[in-house]
């Protein structure tokens, strides 16, 4: 916000008192400068480190003030007063505006019926004052009377507007959401899209899963035919041994017989009392 005092010649600071207020039921001080010092002691809290005067432009008889984080209840009416030889003021309308510029928009199917998704389609942003949302298709056919709008305010007094639009609908089909604010005379659109590849993902994935779930089994089958593969050679060489084993005690006991025939031993017989095949 600037306001302007004549200056003759070179700037005499000393001489200079420069105060801002906001006028109001009851009045607020923004800034002072007195006898060309700054003086924050009577500043209003809503005002304080947010406030600067831009000195390098008093020479110039211009009093600049810089306002910063500016928030909606800085809007109103400021008075400018100037005392430089002589005394002078100047009113001034600060006006804040807070056009919704970002929106957020979404897209969610809900259902199919027919071949046709059930999409659920939102827009939000944030601004002020509050703003109308417009919905329309492709066609610019107009369906806002079909949206859910609402409406909720913060603590930096902005209004949050979420709009939301149930429709059947085919894949690609376009939507437009507007927010129009009307005290402004603006307007932002986002374009919003049915995207095409839905069932796509959906087969995409199922094969995915089914192709997972087959190699998961084929490991498990791998390594249990394995398991029993190396069972079975165990018992075989076990069975082998024994075998052997047996053989060799038999052999030994059919020599004796080739020299011998057992039907003739008894047991008197000193050189073999008894029989034994040992299995080990």
């Amino acid at each position: 916000m600037e306001c302007r005092f004549r200056v003759n010649g070179q700037l005499k600071l000393q001489d200079l008192s420069i105060i801002w207020v906001k006028k109001e039921e009851h009045t607020k001080e923004v800034y002072k400068l007195h006898k060309g010092k700054e003086n924050f002691q009577t500043q209003h809290s809503n005002f304080r480190g947010r406030v600067k005067l831009l000195k390098d432009k008093l020479e110039l008889g211009q009093s600049v003030l810089q306002v910063t984080n500016i928030k909606l209840t800085d809007a109103g009416t400021y008075r400018c007063l100037i005392g430089y030889e002589g005394a002078d003021y100047k009113t001034i309308t600060l006006q804040v505006k807070a056009p919704y510029r970002n929106i957020t928009k979404r897209t969610v199917t809900a259902q199919t019926t027919a071949g046709h998704n059930k999409w659920e389609l939102t827009c939000q942003s944030k601004g002020y004052p509050k703003a109308e949302v417009i919905w329309k298709n492709g066609e610019h056919q107009d369906l806002s009377d079909k949206a859910n709008t609402i409406y909720e305010t913060g603590t930096d007094q902005l209004y949050s507007v979420t709009s939301t639009l149930k429709t059947n609908t085919s894949i690609n089909e376009t939507f437009h959401c507007i927010f129009w604010n009307k005290e402004l005379k603006e307007n932002t659109s986002a374009i919003l899209i049915i995207p095409g590849y839905t069932v796509a993902s959906q087969r995409i994935n199922s094969r995915r899963y089914i192709g997972t779930t087959v190699a998961v089994f084929a490991v498990f089958g791998s390594l249990l035919l394995f398991m029993l593969w190396v069972k079975k050679v165990g018992k075989d060489h076990g069975n082998e041994t024994c075998t052997n084993n047996v053989a060799v005690t038999v052999t030994k006991l059919l020599t004796v017989e080739e020299e011998v025939d057992i039907r003739e031993l008894s047991l008197e017989d000193g050189k073999l009392k008894y029989i034994r095949i040992e299995v080990t």
